[in-house]
């Protein structure tokens, strides 16, 4: 009986680790053949890259200007030992074969008999997984952790798990068990922030790796299993543990003898004293690089981003960055002194900046928050997403209608709501204007100028949703945009709609830094390549990594960006940004924007030379910015003048560049009508209603105005004239036709009361001054708009009616 119980288990036995062998084996057939994401050339590079030293080079260009790599004239900025980890390349000759046994007994002591993977342990691990013989069972050959420690590559995951064993596979046919085992022993973590068996022999030991006692060999290898815990500088009792455990299994191994093990696990060992820490701390650009490093490998290699991080971290790297030190320098030094700022800053409200190259588009300058940088990897404000508010308006509305020759310098828009949206018998006016004034008929210039929601609306609905949405996320790499999504409360978001797309008011916002890098569209005269901080990346043998050229492409004429140039310098003269004072110096251009509920106060200026963004807000909570000075104009303004105090020193005004007007057309038109001015227009009784603008040669004026219509006017009654007013106080005036006022509820409009319109015969007029002459004509329950005034400038002659 019991005989047949015994081949009843030995069957089963049998069967099971037959089945767990014909599954691994199917498993990784199927993951070698059919897996993509197994790349071993990554695999490679990181296995050749643990070589280079802990310091990465950050490069910067003596010219101040290369577009490309061959242009670029490297000089050495700095150097940083790169992540959270420091290490020191130590030859396998160099570790004493007391702890190389120690790896073998404990790790993986099969080595050098297999080809990267233990099959007979991997099917014991495959069946524990299934019955939990034991609590756990590690199966990594050290060949495996290599390619776990080389990459980041760490999930607990089945499929993760077999692609480890097939990567094993590939770097054991590539390289020679000593040079897996002289990685394995540098790349090990020990703790405080300390990789490889060199520098750990310093820190907890204070000796050259040559010189461990066998003891001490035993102690490093127990610490692989859980630095912390292990740690001998904070857990001395279970550090000595663990070394006992070690060098058992040495024992039982067979690499050291009986007399060696009672010696060594008498040693009371002599552990080195705890070095300060002496973290260096990484500037804004230099983390902003390091992230663009990272995104590259990820985006354009396929790396995962563990894998890109230990990519990076692992060190010997050369980067050639697009820093301007100067400009990072005076950035850092402003940004520092926390006098420069509101004192709401103690509340938490905060700043950031970021400076381009306005004729490269690339990244010269960037701090991402008030106060000196005191930690690494912190929350940087210029690179996470803010709702931009009118900042969008040129790149998303007047560039491409002007562009397309849809609109011009001159076209003509009523500002007024374009909707309104009715809640229990109240009517909301839709697009509200900030401040909340009406200016009716109002240029396009005026209209970006004064940056006005309700034209804004209307260009949206003439461009329509899904282009503005591709323009934005497709040429300008908005990647933060959403076609559509729910929130957690179940309600849909998406920014295909008019508050997002003409407003500003994304739902997850843009970066500063992506939103100042559009700008550079209009000093580059149309042309646009997403921004960059680095140019190349070379390992530490000097072969190119990464080539990060970007290619040119042309989203708007030259002309087109011309006027946007024009249009956008009309804000800084006397628009929403008319206390910028550089403009005095240089050509000054800019578009100023506000999220909703003033929780977001944005600036984006630029002269032939630079392009900048300033955001500011509060950090932690919703508050609005409110009254906060000096503003972050003034801050734009401070920075931006010194900056160019030096580009521009030594200059003569003819040497300074300027913006081109080149192939534009200047010529004269009716404000209100946006065409050829006349003397009818003259006419008109607010004065000069004359300006001039830059065209496009085919979309210049080319009709007379016909909004200016003559009429008369009674002086001594300051009103419309009527039949019985005395000629000497008559005299001829020109007012204006609009047409499509009818609204549900009476809004104020500043040119309401020198609006015309024609009176059907036996009309009755009012006899109220703060009425308009028509006024009896509008059916009831329907308003077009009234002035300012509590007397309309056309209201009725009601003086002289009837003598």
């Amino acid at each position: 009986m019991k005989n047949k119980r015994g081949k009843i288990i030995v069957f089963t036995c049998f069967s099971l680790l037959t089945v767990s062998a014909l599954v691994l084996a199917s498993v990784i057939f199927v993951i070698s053949y059919s897996n993509n994401n197994i790349d071993s050339e990554n695999d490679e590079r990181l296995f050749s890259l643990t070589r280079g030293s802990s310091m990465t080079e950050y490069y910067v260009d003596s010219g101040r200007g290369a577009y490309t790599i061959e242009e670029y004239e490297p000089i050495l900025r700095k150097s940083v030992a790169l992540g959270e980890t420091q290490k020191r390349w130590i030859e396998l000759s160099g570790v004493p074969q007391d702890l190389v046994n120690g790896f073998l007994a404990v790790e993986d002591r099969v080595f050098y008999e297999h080809s990267g993977v233990n099959i007979k342990r991997t099917l014991y691990a495959l069946l524990n997984s299934l019955f939990h013989f034991k609590s756990t069972f590690g199966a990594s050959t050290i060949t495996q952790q290599v390619i776990k420690n080389i990459s980041g590559d760490n999930d607990i995951t089945v499929k993760r798990k077999f692609n480890e064993i097939i990567r094993a596979y590939n770097i054991e046919k590539n390289h020679t068990k000593d040079e897996i085992l002289e990685v394995y022993v540098n790349i090990i973590p020990f703790g405080e922030n300390i990789t490889g068996v060199s520098l750990a022999s310093e820190v907890y030991f204070g000796k050259k790796t040559d010189e461990l006692t066998l003891a001490e060999c035993a102690a490093l290898v127990g610490m692989t299993n859980a630095p912390t815990r292990y740690n001998p500088h904070i857990h001395y009792g279970e550090c000595v543990k663990k070394r006992n455990d070690v060098l058992y299994a040495m024992l039982d191994y067979g690499v050291i003898s009986e007399s060696e093990y009672d010696a060594a696990i008498n040693e009371i060992m002599s552990v080195a004293p705890i070095k300060e820490s002496s973290e260096y701390v990484n500037s804004w650009f230099v983390e902003t690089v390091n992230e663009d490093v990272i995104s590259y490998l990820c985006d354009k290699k396929g790396m995962r981003r563990e894998a890109a991080e230990a990519y990076l971290a692992n060190g010997g790297l050369k980067i050639y960055t697009t820093e301007d030190p100067d400009i990072q320098s005076i950035l850092e030094r402003y940004f520092e002194d926390e006098s420069n700022f509101s004192n709401k800053i103690k509340q938490g409200l905060d700043y950031s900046m970021v400076i381009s190259d306005s004729q490269t588009g690339n990244l010269l300058g960037i701090v991402g928050a008030v106060g000196k940088k005191s930690a690494n990897k912190l929350l940087n404000l210029a690179t996470s997403p803010h709702t931009p508010g009118s900042a969008i308006k040129p790149i998303a509305l007047y560039a491409p209608l002007i562009n397309s020759g849809r609109i011009s310098w001159s076209t003509v828009f009523d500002d007024v709501p374009v909707e309104f949206k009715e809640t229990g018998n109240v009517f909301t006016e839709y697009p509200k204007n900030y401040p909340a004034v009406y200016d009716g008929l109002t240029t396009v210039k005026d209209a970006l100028r004064l940056s006005k929601n309700t034209v804004a609306v209307r260009l949206y609905n003439m461009l329509g949703a899904e282009d503005i949405y591709r323009r934005l996320k497709y040429d300008y790499h908005f990647d933060t945009l959403t076609r559509g999504e729910y929130a957690n409360n179940g309600s849909k978001l998406t920014d295909l709609a008019s508050s997002p797309l003409a407003l500003g008011q994304l739902t997850h916002g843009v970066s500063l830094r992506r939103l100042t890098e559009a700008y550079t569209v209009f000093p580059r005269e149309g042309v646009y390549s997403e921004g960059r901080s680095f140019i190349a990346v070379f390992d530490s043998d000097g072969r190119l990594i990464i080539d990060n050229s970007r290619e040119e492409k042309r989203l708007l004429k030259k002309e087109c960006a011309r006027i946007m140039n024009q249009l956008l310098m009309c804000v800084t003269e006397n628009g929403t940004a008319s206390k910028v004072t550089l403009k005095n110096s240089i050509d000054t251009a800019g578009k100023t924007g506000t999220s909703g509920e003033d929780k977001d106060r944005l600036f984006v200026g630029y002269t032939p030379y630079l392009t900048a963004g300033i955001w500011c807000g509060y950090r932690e909570s919703d508050e609005s910015v409110g009254k906060a000075f000096p503003t972050h104009v003034k801050i734009w303004d401070d920075v931006m003048s010194e900056i160019h105090s030096q580009l521009l020193a030594g200059k003569s005004d003819s040497e300074v560049k300027s913006f081109s007007k080149a192939g534009l057309v200047k010529r004269d038109f009716c404000v209100d009508s946006g065409e050829l001015y006349t003397d009818v227009c003259a006419l008109d009784p607010r004065g000069e209603r004359v300006e001039s603008g830059y065209f496009m040669r085919d979309f210049a004026p080319s009709k007379k105005c016909n909004t200016h219509t003559l009429c008369y006017y009674d002086t001594a009654a300051e009103g419309m004239a009527c039949e019985w007013c005395p000629r000497e106080f008559v005299r001829e005036i020109a007012l204006i036709k609009v047409e499509g006022r009818r609204f549900p509820k009476q809004i104020v409009i500043s040119d309401a009361d020198y609006v015309f319109f024609e009176i059907t015969d036996e009309y009755e007029y009012p006899s109220d001054y703060s009425l308009p002459y028509y006024y009896n004509m509008i059916e009831e329950g329907v308003f077009v708009g009234i002035g300012k005034k509590r007397k309309q400038f056309n209201s009725y002659c009601y003086l002289h009616d009837g003598e």
